[in-house]
């Protein structure tokens, strides 16, 4: 199990950073009270409204939030925005920052020597919750600071979920209307996030050790075609191998091409799977559909009973 910052409490500072695509301040205006009704005070990154094109400013200026939120010296947690696109310029360019030759040991190192902090997010986040678990942290995946202007019938459930956790309450998900393939107890220590990062993350200093470990998967908004190469890939890659357990959250607003592709997602990822042992749980309720629980990334998780706990 990973280092697991310390939980949240009255008084503690919190931040919020923008790694990925641009908001304004109303965007985040009923996370800003939220966080204020919690008790904690809430400091804004330096550069977090700028905007270049679809992004929240420079590559340069987005690296230098995630380093300032990093070595902030008394903050507890740091959360994000939104998700989109941009994650992975914002860490390469503060790869950049942190050693002229553009590597990654600079920032592992900076993050290590830094206070702990619990990072919170998902979708394009995933690369920073990578980064983190490359640097043997614990974090959080959870809602980002747009979705509090959500207004759909789990949001408040979502919210305070989140709440719970950081508070260190314990995270139970009845999955007993889950599909489960192969089902038995397993217990590992909970890895993933977006799908489409975990691609991307395929040979890179950030591609996840899944050995042992418990892999969970979401995606949204992608066609059917690419969601079969991207699993493809993982396998061909060793991501399944020796894994406990595979958890699949949402995988919504799937597109098709003229001539169907013919296979769902979980199709896809039985007929991929078939000869494989572990157990997989599908309609997790994490991820980009409404309901979008909180779970702990890097901290070990426990299904038995159709209950999934940490």
């Amino acid at each position: 199990m990973r280092n697991q910052p310390a939980y949240l409490i009255p008084g503690d500072t919190v931040l919020l950073i923008a790694p990925s695509r641009s908001v304004t301040e109303s965007d985040v205006a009923a996370f800003s009270r939220w966080v204020s009704a919690q008790g904690w005070l809430l400091e804004y990154a330096p550069n977090l409204f700028e905007v270049e094109h679809q992004f929240a400013g420079s590559d340069q200026h987005r690296a230098e939030d995630v380093i300032w939120a990093i070595t902030h010296p008394t903050a507890k947690a740091i959360f994000t925005a939104r998700g989109g696109y941009g994650c992975v310029r914002t860490v390469s360019k503060a790869e950049e920052l942190c050693d002229a030759m553009g590597g990654i040991e600079g920032l592992l190192n900076l993050l290590k020597q830094s206070p702990a902090k619990w990072l919170v997010g998902f979708s394009d986040i995933t690369w920073l919750h990578l980064l983190f678990a490359k640097a043997n942290f614990q974090s959080i995946h959870g809602p980002v600071a747009t979705q509090w202007n959500l207004t759909h019938g789990h949001i408040n459930q979502n919210i305070s979920h989140l709440a719970k956790t950081l508070r260190g309450g314990g995270v139970s998900l009845d999955l007993s209307n889950s599909d489960v393939v192969r089902s038995k107890p397993f217990t590992g220590e909970l890895v993933g996030g977006n799908l489409s990062l975990l691609y991307a993350s395929l040979g890179t200093p950030v591609q996840p050790n899944t050995a042992g470990k418990v892999l969970f998967i979401e995606d949204l908004d992608e066609y059917y075609y690419h969601i079969d190469r991207m699993l493809f890939s993982l396998k061909l890659a060793g991501l399944f191998d020796g894994i406990k357990g595979l958890l699949v959250g949402s995988m919504i607003d799937m597109n098709d091409n003229a001539v169907p592709f013919g296979r769902s997602v979980k199709t896809m990822i039985t007929e991929l799977l078939v000869d494989c042992d572990f157990p997989i749980v599908f309609d997790v309720p994490v991820g980009h559909d409404e309901e979008n629980i909180s779970i702990k990334l890097g901290a070990d998780c426990n299904f038995e009973n159709s209950t999934l706990t940490q």
